[in-house]
């Protein structure tokens, strides 16, 4: 995996030949544009864990993953992914234990049990999403926006406004490439910069939905200490969603822009 600089003069990880994440092109607003590239900025630490590429074998077990959990509405065990992928149980944990490193996946402490797999976790964080006849947990607001685009598939996402509790329901149009409903008109995202060791305990807790930039405000006053990141309207968080999760298991592309099987 190469660190890339696409026609927007920033960085993208190419997660398997041809196919960039971020994929700089969903960015359509300067908004989402500085989100990007906030985002990159502040994760140094996370595009250096991508700079070598995946191993074949890890690319499969990653997407594996991804597909079964929401196939299944749960995450997969070590059995289940090595008959999916026919590669041995042995191998499977050991490869896990890599997309770990890379924090792709989370696993419970000396065992190869998956809690989470971005976007999804086992954990309750208030961010469900509708996938497939599945209500599946999201680890952020962003998370949750960027399944549609990343399974091909529209769903429908509810939180919690992050200052008042009220619940913000939100559903995709066209797999994922716009926004069919939002109940409240005026919701937005607060996009949160933070990142240490990994997503999950750094920024994912506070990427979160708002009723409107007032609650947005007033959550921020009343933080500790100032925040990084980025305010976005929904249209906006969606492209970042997409933008970010939209790469994650779309198929290589060969010289000739004709695609492998996944």
């Amino acid at each position: 995996m190469t660190i890339t600089v696409n026609p927007a003069r920033e960085r993208a990880a190419e997660i398997r030949p041809g196919v960039l994440r971020p994929d700089w092109s969903a960015a359509t607003t300067p908004a989402v544009l500085q989100a990007l590239a906030g985002r990159v900025t502040a994760r140094s630490g996370l595009l250096d864990k991508w700079s070598h590429a995946l191993e074949a074998s890890e690319d499969i077990v990653w997407r594996t993953v991804l597909r079964l959990y929401a196939a299944k509405g749960r995450p997969p065990n070590v059995d289940e992914i090595a008959v999916a992928t026919g590669i041995d149980g042995g191998r499977v944990g050991a490869l896990l234990r890599k997309l770990q490193l890379r924090d792709l996946v989370g696993l419970d402490a000396g065992a190869e049990t998956i809690w989470l797999a971005y976007p999804f976790t086992e954990r309750a964080t208030g961010h469900r999403v509708e996938l497939d006849g599945h209500v599946l947990n999201a680890l952020c607001a962003i998370d949750a926006l960027g399944v549609a685009a990343m399974y091909g598939t529209d769903v429908t996402v509810e939180s919690q406004c992050r200052s008042c509790g009220e619940t913000i329901r939100v559903t995709t149009a066209d797999v994922g490439q716009a926004l069919r409903s939002v109940s409240h008109p005026e919701a937005v995202v607060w996009y949160d910069f933070a990142y240490t060791d990994n997503a999950a305990s750094s920024c994912c807790p506070a990427i979160a939905f708002f009723c409107s930039d007032g609650h947005l405000q007033r959550w921020l006053g009343s933080q500790a200490g100032p925040r990084t990141g980025a305010r976005l309207n929904m249209n906006e968080a969606l492209e970042v969603g997409r933008a970010i999760f939209g790469p994650v298991l779309a198929a290589a592309r060969q010289d000739d822009g004709s695609e492998d099987l996944p």
